[in-house]
């Protein structure tokens, strides 16, 4: 699939922050295609005025916020595009990254194409719907944290260090993921004494639970059986020795932030059921094209309906899994993660190969040359390697 038929589309509306990402999303994805790249936005909420030759003005209900407005549109792009194309939608925090960009409509197998998201559905779940676990999981993290600062527990800081921390996690994420390494690794450390040398760069101090740079500066420290004894006698949380992670009193692991409420949700709200282990989509890129009109308005439908449900957080993930299921599309093929590879900051195995030729979400089990990376957190920030990677791919930027 090739040629004028083809093009690409964006929604923003709002705040400066929403447009000035469109617009660096816009200038890449210049470089990398001859294909029409529209705009849709409600000029009357902007703060700055898009930059574009191809701007489609839609008015959204004065009663939205500017983030229901930018979701109106999103699902609504059916009734505000020209009929007779296929359409490539790409979230504003989507850089194309490759002349490979254009190859992304060859992917449409089905009335619609979507990617998987970066986590599971139970994990989706707290940001989707106002249930409350979000906000039990920072207040025990906060709570774990005071306990830990209480009793003993060192943290690290310095900008020369932390850079350090981070490239130790990364290193221990590729051994977790490597079972030959792992079991070289726990080997090593069986064998050694008071100091288990990772590598060249890293050390852990056995007694003292820390690790240490090649000069021997501390960079991140362990729990200390001592830490928690202390936490463990004086409060209801447990330290799991297996997991190495605590648990709060009510039995909440604050490294898991997962639940079922979403799923609970679609079908009080829609009279859906499905699959809980199912996994859902993400709505930052998708094609779609004439034959797609039912998907596209029943999604619109159903993310109208839950604007005006305080239980309802403003998204459109959570609808879209109840449109998939709805129309039975559970099964349709997904768009490679070439296309639409999510970076997400916090994910620990997140990281670049050695010679910085590929990125991977998994400590380096798989590697990509994404044609297009999704960036919906810490866009533009600078001194993240995963940023500045991308910076320096593209034309004008290196």
């Amino acid at each position: 699939m090739s040629g004028v038929k083809n093009r690409f589309v964006f929604v923003v509306c709002g705040v400066r922050e929403h447009i000035d990402t469109l617009h660096f999303s816009l200038a890449a994805l210049k470089q990398f295609t001859s294909l029409e790249i529209l705009i849709v936005t409600d000029a009357s909420k902007n703060e700055i005025p898009v930059q574009h030759e191809q701007v489609l003005n839609i008015s959204t209900p004065a009663h939205f916020d500017n983030h229901q407005s930018a979701i109106y549109l999103k699902t609504g792009l059916h009734k505000f595009l020209p009929t007779g194309f296929t359409y490539c939608y790409l979230d504003t925090d989507v850089i194309a990254l490759s002349k490979e960009a254009d190859d992304i409509f060859n992917q449409k197998k089905e009335i619609i194409a979507f990617a998987a998201d970066h986590c599971s559905l139970s994990q989706f779940s707290p940001h989707a719907v106002n249930c409350g676990c979000e906000e039990r999981n920072k207040k025990d993290r906060l709570e774990i944290q005071g306990l830990l600062e209480k009793y003993g527990y060192t943290y690290v800081n310095g900008p020369a260090l932390l850079p350090k921390q981070g490239l130790l996690k990364q290193r221990l994420e590729v051994i977790k993921h490597n079972k030959g390494k792992l079991l070289i690794s726990a080997l090593k450390y069986l064998f050694s004494l008071s100091v288990f040398k990772l590598d060249d760069d890293y050390c852990y101090h056995k007694s003292k639970s820390y690790w240490s740079d090649a000069e021997g500066n501390p960079i991140l420290y362990e729990v200390s059986a001592t830490v928690i004894k202390q936490i463990e006698k004086n409060s209801a949380w447990h330290w799991n020795r297996r997991s190495r992670r605590w648990i709060s009193p009510q039995g909440n692991d604050i490294e898991w932030l997962a639940c079922e409420h979403l799923r609970d949700a679609i079908y009080d709200k829609f009279k859906i059921d499905f699959n809980g282990q199912w996994q859902h989509w993400n709505g930052g890129v998708f094609l779609f094209d004439d034959y797609s009109h039912e998907f596209m308005e029943t999604w619109h439908q159903n993310t109208r309906a839950i604007f005006d449900d305080p239980y309802w957080k403003t998204r459109d993930q959570g609808t879209l899994i109840a449109t998939v299921w709805k129309l039975g599309l559970q099964q349709a093929p997904l768009l490679s993660k070439k296309f639409n590879f999510i970076a997400y900051f916090y994910n620990p195995a997140l990281m670049l190969n050695p010679d910085k030729s590929a990125i991977s979400d998994n400590a380096l089990v798989t590697q990509y040359k994404p044609a297009f990376i999704h960036v919906f957190d810490h866009f533009g920030v600078r001194e993240w390697d995963v940023w500045d990677w991308i910076e320096n791919k593209l034309p004008g930027k290196s």
